[in-house]
């Protein structure tokens, strides 16, 4: 979990510095989001052994990936130009944070 844990803060940082030049944070966005994913299939594979609330949490977070990979499809068809940082930048920024919450608190719990 220690691993999960700095990983995640690691990239997540250097995520957000990568918006200095916005081209690289949008890039390590990517990266961030891939990487918090195969996390999140990690923790799952792990669920029995975390508190309700952790649970809850996972839960919401899985849903909530679940949902914005449907929305971007839709939006595929459906171009709004009006939009685009909202979906390409502070929504998976949204999701990515609460991801590191969720970690955040898995470490205080766990470790």
């Amino acid at each position: 979990m220690k691993f999960i844990y700095y990983t995640n803060n690691t990239i997540y940082g250097l995520t957000l510095l990568g918006y200095l030049t916005i081209i690289l944070g949008l890039y390590m966005q990517i990266l961030l989001g891939v990487i918090q994913i195969l996390f999140f299939l990690v923790l799952l594979f792990n669920y029995d052994k975390f508190s309700k609330n952790i649970k809850d949490h996972l839960s919401i977070y899985g849903t909530t990936i679940l949902l914005y990979f449907i929305f971007i499809l839709y939006m595929k068809n459906n171009i709004y130009p009006e939009y685009g940082i909202l979906i390409s930048i502070l929504i998976p920024m949204t999701i990515g944070t609460y991801f590191t919450y969720i970690v955040s608190q898995l470490k205080q719990q766990v470790l």
